[in-house]
């Protein structure tokens, strides 16, 4: 009797819990992996959208549309009545910015709906194309694989050799409303035939492109922002003012091993002021020139050091000067300098312009290489 009474209530329970009432076929779906915002030259709203061909008889591994719309809720309206199945956002792992459209004062107002619809994904890693949307998309290869895969695994691939960062759609909404520091984006650029990552894109405070870094300059940005995290390869002219009319450069590359910093926070007669010691343990992995490693290598790592501050101080002066803080500096302002911090937080990239930074590098070369 009780053996009875159990299976009824299991059975009850399984009436009662809900089903997939809303159940979608995979061949009856049309699941975005990448979505593009751009404006075109009349100032229309452009949105774009890249998904995966599961059927057996389309020749096409993806299908691309672009649509004119005053928003992304609209304009997957649009999207379902051209597609043949029905519009998913759950798994978007790109979403791409015409770089026309970081002009716009106002854009980041159109990702209101990504953050407000859980059905959205907010690790998908948010890019900026310097050209028209509609070539990316339409952009096709027979040696890789769907634009939006290639694309992923290339943003990746670049990030963990830093020469770009991973800003996800949750991270950009951290940068936009932080006040302590300005966004970055991964940067795209037409190649010849291909994409290519460019490098960085620096933003503003209120999301407006402000101007773009190098990956070298990205992996200087990666270690102060984040240490050691993935490969960090760098590699530096060797200052010899005789070697200007060789082809074979003198330069020298090295993977940073391993590194620490310390960032002194003060506030001195009106403005931040930021001393950063910066310590690296490095490797030699090229050298295009002789050089007696085992008497001289504390010339070589004061060579490297020399060369840090320089690439560093530079891009610290090209930051101010445009107002912006990809680096953070603010949050280290508002966690020792609190009282001055709450003077200036509403106008913290004007302050940071102002601030003094200095950085102290120290590099120790630990391994040379298998050759003398």
């Amino acid at each position: 009797m009780r053996k009875i009474l159990r299976m009824g209530v299991a059975l009850l329970m399984l009436v009662s819990l809900p089903g997939c009432t809303d159940r979608i076929d995979l061949e009856d779906a049309t699941l975005a992996l990448m979505i593009g915002l751009d404006l075109s030259e009349k100032k229309d709203l452009l949105f774009y959208v890249s998904s995966p061909v599961f059927s057996r008889e389309a020749q096409a591994k993806s299908e691309e549309y672009g649509v004119r719309a005053h928003s992304l809720r609209e304009s997957r309206q649009r999207f379902d009545e051209l597609v043949s199945g029905v519009t998913l956002s759950g798994k978007v792992q790109l979403f791409v910015l015409g770089r026309r459209l970081l002009d716009t004062p106002d854009w980041f107002q159109l990702m209101d709906v990504v953050y407000r619809d859980a059905r959205f994904s907010v690790n998908a890693r948010m890019l900026v194309y310097d050209g028209p949307l509609e070539e990316l998309f339409q952009m096709q290869s027979k040696t890789k694989p769907r634009v939006a895969l290639h694309l992923m695994k290339l943003v990746d691939t670049a990030n963990r050799r830093n020469i770009t960062v991973k800003t996800t759609v949750q991270e950009l909404h951290r940068q936009m409303y932080e006040k302590g520091i300005t966004p970055t984006i991964t940067k795209l650029d037409k190649a010849t035939t291909t994409v290519q990552v460019e490098g960085t894109a620096l933003l503003t405070e209120t999301g407006a492109f402000a101007t773009v870094i190098s990956g070298r300059e990205t992996s200087f940005l990666q270690m102060l922002l984040q240490g050691k995290r993935g490969e960090i390869s760098i590699s530096l002219p060797y200052p010899d003012s005789t070697e200007k009319e060789k082809i074979v450069k003198k330069r020298v590359s090295f993977f940073v091993k391993g590194l620490s910093k310390k960032v002194k926070t003060s506030f001195v007669d009106g403005r931040f002021q930021f001393d950063v010691d910066l310590k690296l343990r490095t490797s030699i992995s090229e050298r295009l020139f002789p050089f007696d490693m085992d008497k001289d290598y504390k010339k070589m790592e004061a060579m490297l050091e020399k060369e840090f501050h320089r690439e560093y101080q530079e891009l610290f002066q090209k930051c101010q000067k445009l107002k912006i803080d990809p680096f953070g500096f603010g949050l280290l302002a508002r966690a020792y300098q609190y009282e001055a911090w709450k003077k200036v937080q509403n106008e913290w990239p004007q302050a940071f312009s102002q601030a003094k930074i200095s950085i102290t590098p120290h590099v120790d070369i630990k391994g040379n290489g298998n050759i003398r």
